[in-house]
């Protein structure tokens, strides 16, 4: 079974609900691109994606309040 993907899931009850992301299709075709680099789902590479932006946002944020 050499065969196997490297996709991973999600833990259980990480997510709460799905939600709908309207990309245009250049923009679909490069996420799916990207996702298969790191030989993950569209989704997952999403997640991620979403994740580590709200992390830098908070850290923008963070860092206006403080100067």
């Amino acid at each position: 079974m050499n065969n196997l993907s490297k996709v991973g899931r999600t833990a259980k009850g990480v997510t709460s609900q799905p939600l709908g992301v309207r990309m245009a299709p250049g923009e679909v075709k490069e996420i799916e691109a990207l996702a298969a680099e790191q030989e993950r789902s569209r989704a997952w590479f999403l997640r991620f994606l979403i994740l580590r932006g709200l992390a830098d946002y908070k850290r923008e944020l963070a860092s206006k309040l403080t100067h």
